[in-house]
């Protein structure tokens, strides 16, 4: 199996109280006896790496991951960014880990054994509803990101990603009036995008000028959503359900 990552909220609430969404009293009691222990990586650390034994969980409580391939000649494809709530669960065929989980950021996560987790799931329906509601959260966005870098436009694509960032950072309380903090470098883009990174400079400017989309330093600001939206012929239920 391939690793599951999903914008399905599994924790709320801060740090020192964090809440699970979606499970009765007793699953969440069960939740805590599962070992979740708090764990911070530095930027640009390799959490998980392709081809590694891995048997664990993650929760994202602050920061940004971000999930990929590797190819043999050194590039790679960024299949998702993990924030705060997302559920990464790093699972391997034949025993190595297929996708490599880095720290876009300092990175601040919940880290438990898979193997517990899974044995817990079996003994709580709305725990396994939660792995199952993953799964199909996972499905939902591997298709828009195939559909994104098979068919679409690298104007499209490019701002289909923005929205798409920007549906999922809102329902954490990460946008401000439509903006939000954007930690990706233009070889980011162009990894998750399939595109050169002077194409994504190319495309930026374009968005810019035509007045839909501005990102400087790290900043993301959607001017006009209705035209970003129609333009990247995006839709948000796979986000929202």
């Amino acid at each position: 199996m391939q690793m599951a990552y999903t914008s399905h909220l599994f924790l709320r609430g801060n740090e020192n109280r964090p809440s699970y969404v979606g499970l009765n009293d007793d699953d969440a009691a069960l939740i805590k006896t599962l070992g979740f222990t708090p764990k911070s990586y530095p930027a640009e650390t390799v959490i998980v790496s392709q081809g590694e034994d891995n048997d664990r969980i993650f929760i994202v409580e602050s920061g940004w991951g971000c999930i990929s391939h590797e190819l043999a000649d050194g590039q790679r494809q960024i299949l998702d960014f993990a924030l705060r709530g997302d559920t990464v669960l790093p699972q391997a065929y034949a025993g190595s880990a297929l996708e490599t989980f880095v720290a876009q950021t300092e990175l601040s996560v919940l880290v438990a054994s898979t193997k517990t987790f899974t044995l817990a799931a079996m003994k709580s329906p709305h725990l396994f509803s939660l792995i199952i509601e993953t799964l199909v959260h996972r499905g939902a966005f591997v298709a828009q990101h195939l559909t994104n870098v098979g068919r679409r436009s690298a104007l499209a694509r490019t701002s289909h990603l923005f929205l798409e960032l920007r549906a999922r950072l809102e329902r954490v309380g990460a946008v401000t009036r439509d903006s939000y903090e954007c930690p990706l470098t233009q070889y980011d883009l162009a990894d998750a995008l399939g595109i050169t990174p002077l194409h994504v400079n190319r495309v930026l400017r374009n968005l810019r000028e035509r007045k839909l989309l501005e990102f400087r330093q790290g900043h993301v600001r959607v001017l006009d959503q209705p035209g970003l939206a129609k333009l990247a012929g995006f839709e948000p239920g796979y986000i929202e359900s």
